[in-house]
């Protein structure tokens, strides 16, 4: 199956370093690009460096990542409280 860039999944994942294959198994990752690169999980196998990812084995899709940088518009709520119940009047 093909991941789309920006696209986020929990899957398995087969790396390649030093001409060696590894899988990971339950790995939450994110596709930007052809290398991966956590350093929780890679520092467990004594990679210090980006990996090449060879196959991704999806066990569900997570969506895509937020993109916008942009605030909402907060207004102040004009309403009086009663000072006894606390209720809006």
């Amino acid at each position: 199956m093909k991941v789309e860039l920006g696209e986020i999944v929990f899957c398995n994942l087969t790396i390649k370093y030093n001409n060696k294959n590894h899988t990971l198994k339950d790995v939450v990752y994110k596709n930007n690009g052809n290398l991966f690169f956590n350093k929780r999980i890679l520092l467990n196998l004594k990679i210090k460096e980006p990996v090449e990812v060879i196959s991704i084995d999806i066990i569900k899709r997570m969506g895509f990542e937020k993109k916008s940088n942009g605030f909402t518009e907060v207004k102040k709520n004009n309403e009086k409280r009663n000072k006894i119940t606390g209720a809006y009047e």
